[in-house]
């Protein structure tokens, strides 16, 4: 139908369109009418269905994202929840089951945690499966699973080279490459036993870190303020190898972001204020601050790397202001949900990469903003009981937030798991509800 002034409206064939507006485009069997319509309508796209079907804007992708991490850790959720509003079909490998709250938009396939042979042949029946455009391992012995299982990688994010891959297994090797870049690393040396390690804490003097060298999370970290501690420390890691480490007095501190070709686009620089556990542990509560000296540090990392998807860096500030590197985590990292809460779109530059866009730098000044990372105090308190902090932590204003403010429905299954978390046995909570890395390896 064409309305032209003076004109009753009538039906016409494109053919008859192109003679009475032949200096109009006719595209696809669709003429863009311009400058005819009355006020206030506004100039607009017909699509005729007898001649095709109306063209979309922005057409949703046909192919989907595979996600490989725990469904319990609330970074994962949120991210799948952004592919999904974003048009992809999500679907996740993971130790749990389906949860009705995600039903309509997420399918969960249930993998045995440390089973790598299961993960293994799922990982190869995605990268076959032509429905499935990208595959996104989202902890470290996903990754180091990933990589060994694929042969072609190209649906795989991140791909990472051999060397790089066998660099980010070690923190030793963390350090070394770290040094290599003029970054400040606390001093360390490879012990084979006591006796050596305790030589060589003599010489730097207490209190000294033991780390294993593929642990995460803290999960093999021991601060030894004496040599009994030394000891006790080399008895719980006797079954991994173990690095010696020069002791910082200071606070903890991070920087992640997202890299696309080995350039920073979004940056969460924070200082940790509180972690569970204490010192060693996940960040329960932070202060946000990017410090140039540690953006930099991250920077010269990925750069060197080419890195492409999200990494994070551990440090330690001295008392002079020296950001001292501890480790690489070359995944999303735990806070992430509190750069999205602080108005940073993190997750944006991954919907653009994946797209096949360039995505956009982003800068933000949120310097003192501070709150819980959302929800993980709550889980905490909830794991141990403790009714009165967990209603303290709920009337908390730092405590909303940190709460992205996205889909209803993640707030009603994280209040679920908190309810599974206060009211289910302890041996219960302990084989189901613990978090643990899909795959055999600790580490990339």
């Amino acid at each position: 139908m064409h309305t032209l002034p003076g004109f009753v409206p009538t039906f016409a064939h494109p053919e008859e369109f192109k003679r009475i507006l032949g200096r109009f485009p006719v595209v696809m069997g669709k003429v863009v009418i311009q400058g005819f319509a009355k006020p206030p309508c506004r100039p607009r796209t017909r699509s005729f269905p007898q001649f095709g079907a109306p063209m979309l804007p922005h057409p949703p992708p046909t192919q989907g994202v595979a996600l490989i991490g725990q469904l319990d850790w609330p970074q994962n959720l949120y991210i799948a929840q952004a592919l999904h509003e974003a048009g992809w079909q999500v679907r996740i490998l993971t130790e749990g089951i389906q949860p009705k709250e995600f039903k309509g938009w997420l399918d969960v396939h249930h993998v045995n945690a440390g089973d790598e042979r299961m993960l293994s042949d799922m990982i190869l029946q995605l990268a076959q499966n032509p429905d499935v455009r990208w595959i996104l391992p989202l902890d470290e012995a996903a990754i180091a699973t990933c990589h060994r299982t694929l042969t072609c990688r190209d649906k795989l994010l991140p791909q990472i080279p051999d060397a790089d891959l066998s660099m980010l297994q070690k923190k030793s090797a963390m350090a070394r490459f770290a040094l290599s870049l003029g970054i400040p690393v606390p001093d360390w040396f490879h012990v084979q036993g006591p006796d050596e390690a305790l030589h060589i804490a003599d010489g730097m003097g207490y209190p000294v870190v033991l780390k294993g060298e593929q642990g995460n999370g803290g999960s093999q970290v021991v601060i030894c303020d004496d040599a009994r501690a030394l000891r006790d420390g080399l008895q719980k890691l006797k079954h991994h190898d173990t690095v010696l480490q020069r002791h910082v007095s200071g606070r903890n501190w991070a920087c992640g972001g997202f890299f696309h070709r080995g350039v920073l686009t979004h940056i969460h620089g924070y200082e940790i204020v509180e972690q569970h556990p204490p010192g060693l542990g996940a960040a329960t509560f932070i202060r946000h601050e990017q410090s140039p000296a540690m953006v930099q540090a991250l920077e010269a990392m990925g750069s060197a790397m080419t890195w492409t998807g999200y990494m994070q860096a551990d440090f330690i500030r001295d008392d002079h202001g020296t950001f001292w590197f501890l480790e690489i985590n070359p995944r999303p990292w735990g806070s992430i949900t509190a750069a999205q809460a602080a108005g940073t779109p993190i997750f944006s530059p991954l919907i653009d990469t994946l797209a096949g866009r360039v995505p956009q730098p982003w800068r933000t000044d949120d310097r003192g903003w501070s709150a819980h990372v959302f929800p993980k105090p709550l889980l905490q308190l909830a794991y141990k009981r403790r009714g009165l902090r967990m209603l303290q932590t709920l009337l908390s204003p730092a405590f909303w937030r940190g709460a992205p403010r996205t889909s209803s429905n993640l707030m009603r299954y994280f209040f679920k798991v908190m309810y599974w978390y206060w009211t289910g046995p302890r041996d219960w909570k302990a084989n189901h509800l613990a978090p643990k890395a899909l795959g055999s390896s600790p580490r990339v």
